[in-house]
């Protein structure tokens, strides 16, 4: 019985993936000049760059670079305590009340958690004081 129950386990599982990227395409758009483009900017997008505010002037300054920086090391850990989570409460539900494993699960998952609250709290400040400290300062 168990073993029918892994096996239709995994064929939900797969069946779920595949009717997902089946269902989950993107649309595809060709962008094509119109003839307006120049051999430099064959699509023209230059001007739509330089009308853009935040990109009119492509260099980041210093703190925009720290703080892209501090942002994508943030996002990275996040997602490894979140694998962290994810892995604990596998282990937890493949514990088959083995006491031991439970509570190494239980400490685990208590552990990412607190990870993740840390990570939260710290992209929060670090983007309070690269949006509004900084801004002001400028």
């Amino acid at each position: 019985m168990q073993r029918f129950s892994f096996s239709f386990f995994v064929l939900s599982f797969l069946f779920s993936i595949i009717v997902a990227a089946v269902t989950a395409q993107p649309a595809l758009v060709h962008a094509q000049a119109g003839g307006t483009g120049t051999t430099a900017d064959p699509y023209g997008l230059e001007g739509t760059r330089k009308q853009t505010p935040q990109y009119a002037n492509a260099k980041k300054t210093l703190p925009e670079l720290i703080g892209s920086v501090i942002s994508v090391a943030l996002s990275l850990i996040g997602f490894v305590f979140l694998g962290l989570a994810l892995y604990a409460g596998y282990k937890w539900m493949t514990a088959q009340g083995n006491t031991k494993d439970v509570d190494t699960a239980r400490d685990t998952l208590i552990n990412a958690t607190i990870g993740i609250i840390l990570i939260v709290a710290a992209y929060a400040i670090t983007n309070f004081i690269f949006t509004d400290v900084v801004s002001q300062i400028q």
